[in-house]
């Protein structure tokens, strides 16, 4: 068993959250919160919908785990948290237990949490069927706003991610040969992924030519030709942290067009990137990116223009027209400036940067995209 200095999320944040927040407890359902309190994520929670995994954690007391018994083993090595309850599959639901949890806690009455927007409707009515006097809402946000400050460790672990993520791409374009398909050129960055150091290969989206004017296109029998701009939207899982960078390369001599757009966008990354400082607000950076775009005379149709990243790929706070959350020390955002024409051509730029008490930091420095890469 891990002690909890093992872990690599603030679980003092968290606990004074339980502690201080409106909930008797809180129920953690996602993998992505069951991973971050626990210290351990369980593969067969995402890959078997009804073999859930929760972590109960009420006020005055110490988290315990609800899981399927196959899986307790293993996690009563991985983890801090010494209290574990099993289900046997097919024989005892996890939501009876966890109806059981709760009125051990004297809570079949009380003021209860749990992620709403992962818990399927049927759990939920089986929920209000065994305890129909619990009163139950959506926590999502209390995890949230405790996810958005990354420790040392977890920034250790975006660092290299993110430089890892860097290399791989850069190898790949350096390596892109005319003729070659997108689908060619998607699985050598999967690779480059892999052999830079990633658990996996998340997400590799590499398009050329017209087909850089779709976001996320998968990867097509395209042939890259001369005169091709080429565009990625890449991530890796580096012990289960999400990196995402994007960037652009032309294959041959930049055109005048070209460039001109890539000036434009560039200023606009730089003046939205200087923002990232305590007390600003995404919403605040969204309103001026907005603004920044039509001075430059691009569209900008997009609802976010940036985002936290940590073990989902994006999390709080969003460079978005609704956040209003204000940034502090100890919290990461991605600056994404892109613009697009579907069917003719696109642009992207993607970099993490650390807010500090001064300058935002770049974590994203590998790579430096601040002219078109040329191939």
């Amino acid at each position: 068993m891990k002690k909890l200095v093992d872990i690599q999320g603030d679980m003092v944040r968290m606990r004074r959250s339980v502690e201080e927040g409106q909930f008797d407890a809180i129920v953690a359902v996602s993998p992505e919160n069951v991973r971050y309190v626990g210290g351990v994520s369980i593969d067969t929670q995402k890959s078997i919908r009804d073999r859930l995994a929760m972590i109960v954690w009420a006020k005055g007391h110490e988290p315990l785990y609800i899981l399927c018994r196959v899986e307790e083993g293993y996690v009563r090595q991985e983890s801090w948290i010494q209290d574990i309850r099993t289900y046997k599959e097919f024989v005892t639901t996890p939501i009876s237990v966890l109806a059981e949890v709760l009125k051990e806690l004297k809570l079949e009455n009380g003021h209860v949490g749990i992620e709403t927007e992962y818990l399927a409707a049927k759990y939920y009515k089986d929920l209000m069927k065994d305890l129909p006097n619990l009163k139950v809402d959506s926590c999502e946000d209390v995890f949230a706003r405790v996810r958005m400050y990354k420790t040392p460790k977890e920034l250790e672990i975006l660092r290299n991610g993110y430089v890892a993520t860097e290399k791989a791409l850069l190898s790949t374009y350096q390596t892109i040969v005319e003729g070659e398909t997108e689908k060619s050129m998607a699985n050598r960055l999967a690779n480059a992924m892999m052999h830079c150091g990633a658990d996996f290969a998340h997400f590799y989206h590499i398009n050329a030519g017209p087909n850089t004017g779709f976001p996320h296109m998968h990867p097509s029998s395209y042939q890259v030709k001369k005169g091709d701009i080429v565009k990625a939207d890449c991530g890796g899982l580096f012990n289960e942290f999400v990196t995402n960078i994007g960037r652009t390369a032309k294959i041959g001599k930049p055109s005048v067009e070209d460039n001109s757009y890539w000036r434009r966008l560039r200023e606009i990354h730089h003046k939205i990137t200087d923002m990232l400082r305590p007390g600003n607000t995404g919403r605040q950076l969204f309103e001026k990116a907005t603004e920044l775009h039509a001075k430059a005379g691009l569209d900008f149709p997009y609802a976010h223009n940036g985002h936290g990243v940590g073990l989902q790929v994006h999390e709080r706070p969003l460079i978005g027209p609704y956040e209003d959350i204000p940034y502090e020390a100890g919290m990461v955002s991605t600056v994404e400036t892109r613009v697009r024409w579907v069917g003719k051509v696109g642009y992207h730029m993607e970099d993490l940067f650390l807010i500090t008490e001064d300058a935002p930091v770049l974590l994203s420095d590998y790579f430096d995209n601040e002219e078109i890469l040329v191939i």
